[in-house]
């Protein structure tokens, strides 16, 4: 009996075959800490084999309020996100449990705001960045970038990054 092996490169793969990868989405920066009023830009990059994909900026709010956890390190939530590392009780937790809302669309380069965002200066830059020119205090959440397309149906098609907005301090005499 004879045993054949075929090894097939990448380059001849791609020349010969349809070959595809599928989506992979990343947020290369897993937290933002931007004072309220200023400018903000989240990163979203993707890498598909569609020409024209759809990217979807969602917000989530907070599960759990991340400043007040961490000025509490003692509580039942804390301990066990100590002892399961991959567990976040500040954003793990069901949808209806929280607020939930479009931020904005791009589908080829029309930009569309959900209608919480009319009126704002946001918009999805480059590939898929969300910009928000004027950060406002309800902005602070957990936003999940998307990525679909009809024809690049695997992968990974989201991630997520968290925002936090913080107040300037003023000193009164």
């Amino acid at each position: 009996m004879t045993l054949l092996i075929f090894s097939i490169s990448k380059c001849c793969l791609s020349q010969n075959l349809y070959y595809t990868m599928g989506i992979s989405v990343q947020c290369p920066t897993k937290r933002y800490v931007a004072i309220l009023f200023q400018p903000i830009t989240l990163i979203c990059e993707y890498q598909t084999s569609s020409q024209n994909p759809v990217v979807l900026w969602k917000y989530k709010s907070y599960c759990k309020d991340p400043v007040q956890a961490a000025l509490n390190p003692s509580s039942a939530d804390n301990i066990l996100a100590q002892n399961n590392p991959n567990y976040d009780p500040n954003i793990e937790c069901s949808d209806s449990q929280r607020t939930v809302r479009s931020v904005a669309s791009k589908d080829r380069s029309a930009v569309t705001l959900g209608p919480e965002y009319q009126g704002r200066k946001i918009s999805i830059i480059n590939q898929a960045d969300l910009n928000i020119a004027q950060t406002a205090w309800g902005d602070s959440g957990v936003y999940y970038c998307s990525v679909t397309s009809s024809s690049d149906l695997t992968g990974n098609t989201e991630c997520y990054t968290e925002v936090i907005v913080l107040g300037e301090c003023t000193k009164s005499i």
